[in-house]
C-alpha cells in the first residue's frame, strides 16, 4: 500500500474520532485522500470517499453521523486496498448509507429535524469517544451481539482458524519462506477480522487489523517473519486466540460476554512492524511482560478464562447432547431387537426367521452408523501438541521435534477429549525426563542433536493404538529401583525383572526427578495418567531400552457408549465381559491347573497363566452344579492374561454401558451397568482392576463342585 494514502486514511480517521471535528474539515480531508486514490488509480475507491465528501460538504447529515461514517470508512478502505477486492459494502447500516447514497439537499435540513433524534445521535457519538477512551485504560471490553447463534457459529470457526494457525506458525518459524503457509496464515487472520467487525467485537478486530496489516507486507514479501517479527505475530496470534477462548467461555457460562483488550505494548510493536517492518527484541519483551502480568488485571471472575476450554463451549452441527442420546436410543434398540428376534426364533417359521434376520441386519447397520457420528480424527489433538513441545524445548534448552503418524485415525469425540490431558504428560514426560540434556552425549551416541518424539495413532482389533516414543537415553532402572525401595514400594534384595521395574514409575507419588519445578517432581502424574486410562477401559504398557529411548502405548476403546458384550453367569446373577478382551472359551475339564508360588495357574497354550474363580473375586457363589462342569474363560487385559472360572457362558450381545450410582459406584471391579436383552441388569467388569487385584488367589481346587 502506499505510505502517503494510508497516512491519508489514518489522519480521516482521527480527524472524525477527534473532539474538535466539523463536517467542513472532513469534507476537506476526504477530498484530499479522494485525489490521492485517484492519482494512485483507485479510481473506484476515489469515487466512494469523494462522495462521502460531498456528504459532508452539503451539511445535510448530523454531525455525530458523519463521524461515525467517515471512521467506517476509512476501516473499510484500508482493507480493501489490503486485501486489493472491492470494497465491501456487507452490513453496511444506516450510519454508514448517508454518506455514500446521500438524499435530496431539499429535504429537511439538518437543524431543523427533530431535536430529540439528535439527541440520540449526539449521545451516540459521545458514548462512541468514551468507549474508546476507557478501551485505553481497561482491560475486559464488554461486548453486544443479540444474534447468539450467529455469534457461537463464529466462534466455532475463529477457534478452528485460530489452531490452524497456530500450526502454520510453527512452519513459518522453521520456513519463514513458505508462501502456502504465510498465505494461509494471513487468510486465517482475516477470516477472524472480517467477521468480529460484522458482530462488533472491537478488541478482537482491532488486534486481528493490525496483525492481518503486518502478515500483507509479508506476503507481498517486504518483510520476513523470523526474529523478532516472528515472535511478535506468534504472540499476536496467541493474544487473538485467547480473546476467542474467553468470549466462548462466556458464551457457554451464558455470562456477560467480555473480551480482553489488547495490550498497549503489543499494538505498538504490530504498528512498527507495519511501518518500519521490524520491531525490536525491547518491544518484544514489554509484550511478553504485559501478558504475564495480564490475567492479574483481570478481574477476579474473569481469571483462568481460556486456560482451558469448556467442553460445553464446543460447537457442532448437531447439538452434542441430542447425539448422545441419539446413540443411546439406538443400544437400547439393539437390546431390543435382541429378545424380538429371541422371540421371532422361537415360533419355528421360515417368514419369522426371516423378518428376524432382516430386523437384525437393519438394526446393526444403523448401530454402526451412529457409532461414527462422533468419530473425529485424533491428528488435531495431536498437532495441538507441537506448540507445547516448541515451547517447552526452547525452556528446557534441549532441541526436539515432535513427529505425528496416523492423524487421520478416528476415534469418539468424547473419548478424545478425555485422553487430552494423559497425552500432555506423557509428552512432557518425555521431553522433560527422556530427553538428554547435554547435546554432546546425544552426539557421542550416535543421535541427532535433535531429538524427536513420536506419537503414532493406528486401529487394531476394534481399540486404537497410541504410541508416544521418544529417542532419549530411556528409563533410568537403577535409580528408579533405588527410589522405590527408599518409599517402600519394594523391598531390597526382591528380584524384580526389567518390565516390573518400569512398572513402578506408575506407582503413586513416585518420581526420580531431584528437585521439585512447575514442569515436573510431583510424583502425581503417571499413576493419574494410569487411572484415567483405566477408567476408559483402556490399558498402558511401557517399553524402554537403557540409550535408545522410551515408548509407552495405550489401547482404548473406539467409543465408550456401547461395546460387545460376552455374558457370563455365576450363580444367579449375570456378569459381562468385553468380546475384545476375551480371548479363548472351553471347558475346564481340558485345562491342567498347578499351584504357583502364591496363586493357582492353568497350563494354557504351553504357558502357565494365573487361574481365579471369577466368583470369589466378585464375592458372589457359585452354583452347586452345573449341567455341563465349568467353563473356562481366557482374557486379555493390557499386558497381562487371566483364566477366570465361571458356571455358565450365556452369549454375546451388544450393550450400552450405564454408569453405577450410590454405593455401586465405588466398587473397583465394575466398569458400569447394562440392560441385557432378558430384561436382567448385567455388570460390565473392569478386567484392568481385577487383573491387578490380589482378591481371590487362594489354594482352593478350582474345579471343586
Amino acid at each position: 500500500m502506499n505510505d502517503s494514502i494510508e497516512r491519508s486514511i489514518d489522519k480521516a480517521n482521527a480527524l472524525a474520532r477527534g473532539s474538535k471535528c466539523t463536517t467542513d474539515s472532513l469534507s476537506t480531508c476526504l477530498q484530499e485522500l479522494a485525489t490521492e486514490l485517484n492519482d494512485f488509480g483507485e479510481n473506484a475507491l476515489g469515487f466512494v470517499v469523494e462522495t462521502a465528501a460531498n456528504s459532508c460538504a452539503s451539511n445535510t447529515i448530523e454531525l455525530a453521523t458523519v463521524r461515525l461514517g467517515v471512521a467506517e470508512i476509512c476501516t473499510r478502505l484500508l482493507d480493501a486496498i489490503e486485501s486489493k477486492q472491492p470494497l465491501d459494502l456487507a452490513g453496511a447500516d444506516e450510519v454508514l448509507m448517508p454518506l455514500l447514497f446521500p438524499v435530496d439537499t431539499d429535504e429537511t435540513p439538518g437543524d431543523e429535524r427533530d431535536s430529540g433524534e439528535q439527541a440520540v445521535l449526539a449521545e451516540a457519538a459521545g458514548s462512541q469517544d468514551s468507549d474508546e477512551e476507557t478501551s485505553k485504560t481497561g482491560v475486559m471490553e464488554v461486548c453486544e451481539c443479540e444474534d447468539e447463534e450467529l455469534l457461537r457459529e463464529f466462534l466455532a470457526e475463529a477457534s478452528e482458524h485460530m489452531e490452524d494457525a497456530e500450526q502454520l506458525m510453527l512452519v513459518i518459524e522453521s520456513q519463514p519462506a513458505d508462501s502456502d503457509a504465510i498465505n494461509g496464515l494471513f487468510r486465517a487472520v482475516h477470516s477472524v477480522k472480517g467477521s468480529s467487525g460484522v458482530l462488533e467485537l472491537k478488541a478482537l478486530g482491532e488486534i486481528s487489523h493490525l496483525a492481518e496489516s503486518a502478515l500483507v507486507r509479508a506476503r507481498e514479501g517486504e518483510i520476513t517473519l523470523s526474529g523478532t517479527t516472528f515472535e511478535c505475530a506468534l504472540l499476536a496470534s496467541d493474544f487473538i486466540k485467547r480473546q476467542v477462548d474467553s468470549l466462548a467461555e462466556c458464551l457457554a457460562a451464558k455470562a456477560r460476554l467480555q473480551c480482553p483488550r489488547p495490550p498497549a505494548s503489543l499494538c505498538e510493536a504490530l504498528q512498527s512492524i507495519c511501518r518500519t517492518g521490524s520491531c525490536s527484541a525491547a518491544q518484544i519483551e514489554t509484550v511478553r511482560q504485559e501478558l504475564e502480568a495480564f490475567k492479574d488485571d483481570l478481574p477476579e471472575e474473569e481469571r483462568g478464562k481460556g486456560s482451558k476450554k469448556s467442553p460445553t463451549a464446543e460447537s457442532m452441527r448437531v447439538d452434542s447432547k441430542r447425539l448422545e442420546q441419539l446413540i443411546d436410543l439406538i443400544g437400547e434398540l439393539v437390546i431390543v431387537e435382541t429378545a424380538v428376534a429371541k422371540e421371532l426364533n422361537e415360533r419355528d417359521s421360515l417368514s419369522a426367521t426371516s423378518v428376524a434376520n432382516r430386523l437384525r441386519k437393519t438394526v446393526r447397520d444403523v448401530q454402526q452408523l451412529s457409532l461414527t457420528l462422533k468419530m473425529v480424527p485424533v491428528g488435531a489433538t495431536l498437532q495441538k501438541l507441537n506448540r507445547m513441545v516448541r515451547d517447552l524445548s526452547s525452556r528446557l534448552n534441549k532441541p526436539c521435534r515432535l513427529a505425528i503418524e496416523g492423524g487421520d485415525t478416528e476415534v469418539d469425540k468424547t473419548l478424545l477429549e478425555l485422553i487430552s490431558d494423559p497425552l500432555v504428560h506423557l509428552v512432557r514426560n518425555s521431553l522433560d525426563h527422556g530427553i538428554e540434556s547435554d547435546a554432546q552425549e546425544r552426539l557421542r551416541a550416535g543421535k541427532p542433536e535433535t531429538a524427536t518424539i513420536k506419537i503414532a495413532a493406528e486401529h487394531r482389533a476394534g481399540n486404537i493404538i497410541i504410541r508416544i516414543s521418544d529417542d532419549g537415553a530411556g528409563l533410568n532402572r537403577e535409580r528408579i529401583l533405588s527410589r522405590a525401595i527408599q518409599k517402600e514400594l519394594v523391598r531390597e534384595g526382591d528380584r524384580l525383572t526389567p518390565q516390573e521395574i518400569d512398572e513402578l514409575i506408575f506407582a503413586p507419588g513416585f518420581s526420580t526427578a531431584a528437585e521439585v519445578s512447575d514442569i515436573s517432581g510431583r510424583g502425581v502424574g503417571m499413576d493419574v495418567v494410569r487411572k484415567n486410562v483405566e477408567s476408559m477401559r483402556g490399558s498402558i504398557r511401557i517399553h524402554s531400552e537403557p540409550g535408545r529411548g522410551t515408548e509407552i502405548e495405550l489401547e482404548l476403546p473406539l467409543t465408550l457408549s456401547i461395546i460387545d458384550g460376552t455374558v457370563i453367569r455365576i450363580g444367579h446373577r449375570s456378569f459381562i465381559i468385553p468380546t475384545l478382551s476375551v480371548i479363548e472359551q472351553l471347558q475346564a475339564s481340558t485345562l491342567e491347573f498347578s499351584r504357583g508360588d502364591d496363586c493357582m495357574l492353568g497350563e494354557f497354550r504351553g504357558r502357565y497363566v494365573v487361574a481365579r474363580k471369577l466368583g470369589d473375586i466378585l464375592d458372589t457363589p457359585h452354583a452347586a452344579t452345573t449341567s455341563h462342569g465349568r467353563v473356562c474363560v481366557v482374557v486379555e487385559a493390557g499386558s497381562r492374561q487371566q483364566i477366570f472360572l465361571v458356571d455358565e457362558i450365556c452369549g454375546q450381545q451388544p450393550v450400552v454401558i450405564k454408569p453405577l450410582g450410590g454405593i455401586l459406584d465405588a466398587f473397583d471391579f465394575f466398569a458400569g451397568g447394562a440392560l441385557l436383552a432378558s430384561g436382567e441388569v448385567g455388570f460390565v467388569l473392569d478386567l484392568n482392576a481385577i487383573c491387578t487385584s490380589r482378591v481371590g488367589m487362594n489354594f482352593c481346587d478350582l474345579l471343586e463342585e
